[in-house]
């Protein structure tokens, strides 16, 4: 697709998702920012996959780990969200891209389950740390994100818009670094490994810039989810996120910018409205996916 069709179907996304904003009752919005929130994980997976070439499955923890550090810090720093939640998304990247970095010996193999090991220590860390954290009955979330002059930033038509700013700035770094120097190094560590060694690429340095970025972008959605929820638990954060993310991440395709993000919020949206099924809703839901995942690959072989 041309460039300038890309950034045409960009645009009327993104205008369409004000819209969407701007004229949807805000009661309707809640079950929205809960596909907007996946939809942005969807994203900062596709940095490790799409541009590095790194199969995540913590994607999950890492926004549990942006919503618990910024709740928690919140609590003793009330109204301190411009230090804060930087700091926490900044911690959080810097936190995934030296996890990153030794799990790259391990090999392509390993790397899911290493991820995989990542995802579940820290889903067992919130449950054991019990006065920290509430355990596996929660937190309650006392403060909402909140700037000076404007206030406090909560309620369902704030939050979708704090989402799509979120998705916008991530949509941004995608695209150039994609068309930059150190995307083309990332293309060229994620297509052979030995291509890029005699480059000269450092490939664990260079990787562990993508799943940072992934990393980091995944806590700022977690931490805007955790304000907005008014109550976090291990149990938002469960594997089953990355699970949901990775598998609409492969039916839009790795590398691809928009596909994958309307993958998932037309596919949740869709499934969503399938609850009337009750029980038979499973296979349904297993039908779909596996129909879009089918449709998927023969798009890509053609």
């Amino acid at each position: 697709m041309p460039a300038v069709s890309r950034k045409a179907s960009l645009a009327l996304f993104f205008a369409a998702l004000v819209a969407i904003g701007l004229f949807t009752p805000a009661h309707r919005l809640l079950g929205v920012n809960q596909h907007m929130f996946l939809a942005i994980n969807v994203l900062a997976l596709n940095f490790c996959l799409g541009l590095g070439g790194q199969i995540s499955l913590a994607q999950a923890a890492l926004a549990g780990i942006g919503a618990y550090a910024s709740v928690l810090l919140h609590a003793r720093f009330p109204g301190a969200t411009l230090v804060i939640v930087p700091g926490v998304v900044l911690g959080t990247g810097l936190l995934a891209g030296l996890v990153s970095r030794p799990m790259e010996r391990l090999g392509e193999g390993f790397l899911a389950m290493a991820t995989l090991c990542v995802s579940l220590v820290c889903v067992n860390v919130a449950l054991s740390l019990e006065g920290l954290t509430g355990g596996a009955a929660g937190l309650m979330v006392e403060h909402k994100l909140a700037l000076p002059v404007v206030g406090a930033l909560g309620g369902d038509r704030v939050t979708f818009f704090l989402f799509t700013l979120l998705l916008a700035l991530g949509a941004y770094l995608f695209l150039a670094i994609r068309d930059s120097r150190l995307g083309r190094a990332l293309a060229a560590c994620r297509d052979d490994r030995h291509a890029a060694s005699s480059l000269g690429i450092d490939r664990a340095a260079t990787r562990a810039v993508s799943f940072g970025l992934g990393g980091g972008l995944s806590a700022a959605a977690g931490a805007i989810h955790g304000h907005y929820t008014g109550f976090i638990s291990p149990e938002q954060f469960s594997l089953e996120l990355s699970l949901k993310a990775l598998l609409f991440l492969v039916i839009g395709g790795p590398g691809n910018l928009l596909r994958p993000i309307l993958a998932a919020l037309f596919l949740e949206t869709l499934m969503g409205w399938l609850q009337f099924l009750g029980e038979s809703r499973t296979l349904v839901n297993g039908l779909l996916l596996g129909a879009a995942l089918l449709a998927g690959y023969w798009r890509r072989r053609k």
